[in-house]
């Protein structure tokens, strides 16, 4: 019996420690954020970039740009958001990523609050892009914009409140590409920029 209740304790203790270990990542990870994990694609790529801008990098990301009219817009939006993230993968040749790569993306934004508001699919331009909004009871907490071509596949997440209709200000900035913002009420379907450099 003694045998079986230090058992039960120590159990009960590391029950307690894992809940509150979940309950530190939960609380860690404010709405809207999403994890960017893309399987093994980074062994297939031939290049990977990485973006990560919370907290103090942020702040001194939105310094560093420059005093023009397009950039003053950016960093207004910018000062706004918790985080901007992103990943960007190039192949040397096509076919070497599919769809399957990206379930566990797309699983995080079918939970509760993600909605998917505006889908490109080019066949002319070999280009496939979907913005997703996450919403909760006090207005937009985040965004996530998947823009798969040929030879390229980008993953985004902005973390914080944002205007579907400022995403255009963003492009060019961080790695976020330049997208035809949707417009208001996020009709899908609707032209979308291409990213950064375009593929051959």
């Amino acid at each position: 019996m003694k045998q079986t209740a230090r058992w039960l304790r120590a159990a009960l203790a590391a029950g307690a420690m894992a809940g509150g270990l979940a309950a530190q990542a939960s609380a860690a990870a404010p709405p809207g954020r999403i994890q960017l994990a893309c399987g093994g694609l980074a062994r297939r790529a031939a290049e990977v970039s990485n973006v990560t801008l919370d907290g103090a990098m942020l702040r001194l990301g939105i310094r560093m740009l420059s005093r023009q009219a397009r950039d003053a817009q950016a960093r207004r939006v910018l000062m706004q958001l918790r985080g901007v993230y992103v990943k960007d993968f190039r192949f040397d040749q096509r076919g070497q990523y599919s769809a399957r790569d990206l379930s566990a993306i797309r699983r995080q934004l079918r939970a509760p609050g993600w909605a998917h508001i505006l889908s490109v699919h080019s066949r002319r331009a070999h280009r496939n892009v979907d913005i997703y909004v996450m919403s909760t009871a006090k207005g937009v907490a985040g965004m996530a914009i998947i823009a798969a071509y040929r030879r390229e596949l980008r993953v985004l997440n902005l973390v914080g409140p944002i205007d579907p209709a400022a995403l255009s200000r963003l492009g060019g900035h961080f790695g976020i590409p330049r997208v035809k913002a949707p417009p208001q009420g996020g009709a899908a379907g609707r032209k979308a920029g291409q990213p950064g450099r375009r593929q051959r």
